[in-house]
């Protein structure tokens, strides 16, 4: 009986290594595309870029993603390099979106691409393989590759002018704090808000919001104006003192800006400017 062993499970075993082979043979790699690129996130500083990707799986069983490598050229240059565990399940006979997100930190990109800070945009060159558990064929790493252009951002500045004022008694003062918004951007930026707080030798002379609405224009300064009124009641005779004997006040303003940036594809953004010195004073 154990010499007929072998020859009975033999013709099973045949039959098991075709099916094995046919269903090798009917597996095929899924198919894959940049579905789409879009910004996920944004400020001065750095931009998110996520990009979808297709997978278009053929065969009649869900298939596993193990991970993902990357490499992202700007301007023909190797910026950001890497690989990513993250395992996705990928249903069968359909099509499912895998995401990979990569940040650019705009100081880095300046620092390795010669040139790029001088542009308003600059090309890139996306490509990921991505790693496939496949029935049979075991690991398996595909393709995939986009070509296009993003915008490069620069850092906007807030330079403090001076304070104007117009009116100024025992009670109060109507001043004009008076800024300028350089925007080294090939872009506009609509304010949707302004946050500020300004501290005069100490004290605090003016908290509010202001600008809504108004315009930065691009690659350019913006005058910018911000109407004071100061309660002398509240602060003290030495603000009358300051607006009238001096030449030039001791100050510190944080402010917060709320933009709309006027970019297809950038959406709002947050600026923080935090400003100290001496501001002179016009009568």
């Amino acid at each position: 009986m154990k010499k007929l062993l072998p020859l009975l499970l033999f013709p099973l075993f045949i039959v098991s290594c075709h099916a094995i082979q046919d269903l090798a043979n009917n597996i095929k790699k899924p198919s894959l595309s940049v579905d789409d690129v879009h910004i996920t996130g944004f400020n001065f500083r750095e931009m998110q870029l996520t990009y979808d990707i297709k997978v278009d799986n053929p065969n009649p069983v869900a298939l596993n993603m193990l991970g993902y490598d990357y490499n992202l050229k700007v301007n023909d240059h190797s910026f950001l390099k890497g690989d990513q565990t993250k395992k996705v399940n990928i249903e069968s006979s359909g099509q499912s979106i895998v995401q990979v997100p990569l940040t650019i930190n705009f100081k880095e990109l300046y620092n390795t691409v010669e040139g790029v800070a001088n542009k308003d945009q600059s090309s890139y060159n996306f490509l990921s393989h991505l790693a496939f558990d496949l029935p049979v064929l075991g690991k398996t790493k595909i393709p995939v590759h986009k070509k296009g252009n993003i915008p490069i951002v620069k850092l906007p500045k807030v330079n403090v002018q001076n304070i104007s004022v117009d009116n100024l008694s025992l009670n109060g003062a109507d001043m004009n704090l008076h800024l300028q918004f350089d925007n080294p951007n090939g872009f506009g930026l609509n304010i949707n808000q302004l946050k500020y707080n300004l501290m005069v030798n100490g004290n605090k002379w003016a908290v509010g919001k202001a600008l809504k609405g108004v315009d930065i224009k691009k690659d350019g300064v913006t005058n910018l104006d911000i109407p004071i009124s100061l309660d002398i009641g509240q602060i003290g005779m030495s603000a009358y003192k300051l607006l009238t004997d001096q030449q030039s006040l001791d100050y510190k303003l944080k402010g917060n800006f709320k933009f709309n940036v006027l970019h297809e594809l950038l959406g709002a953004a947050n600026y923080n400017f935090d400003r100290s010195g001496a501001i002179p004073i016009n009568r």
